[in-house]
C-alpha cells in the first residue's frame, strides 16, 4: 500500500474519532442549555448565567485543548509511518 494511502486512511480514522465525539459534545451543551432553558438561565456564575459559560466561554478552552492534542497525534501518526517506510 503506497505510503501516503496509508497516512490518509489512518489521520481519517483518527479525525472522525475525534471529531465525531466532539461534534456530539457541542451539541449537547448547546441541546442542555436549551431543555434546560430557566433551570440555567437562573444561575450565575461570576457575574454571568451559566448558559453563557456553558455556550460561549467554557467551550472554547476545551476546543484549542483538544485541536492542540489532535495535530500533535496527527503528526505522529506520519512521523511514524515515516520511520516504518524508511526501514524498507
Amino acid at each position: 500500500m503506497d505510503r501516503i494511502e496509508t497516512i490518509r486512511k489512518r489521520q481519517l480514522a483518527f479525525a472522525l474519532g475525534v471529531g465525531i465525539p466532539y461534534f456530539a459534545f457541542v451539541i449537547g451543551i448547546f441541546l442542555v442549555v436549551y431543555l434546560a432553558g430557566e433551570a440555567i438561565s437562573s444561575v450565575s456564575a461570576m457575574g454571568f448565567p451559566l448558559h453563557y459559560w456553558l455556550v460561549a466561554i467554557a467551550i472554547y478552552p476545551i476546543t484549542w485543548g483538544l485541536f492542540i492534542w489532535y495535530v500533535g497525534k496527527a503528526n505522529a501518526i506520519e512521523e511514524e509511518i515515516a520511520e516504518t517506510a524508511g526501514g524498507e
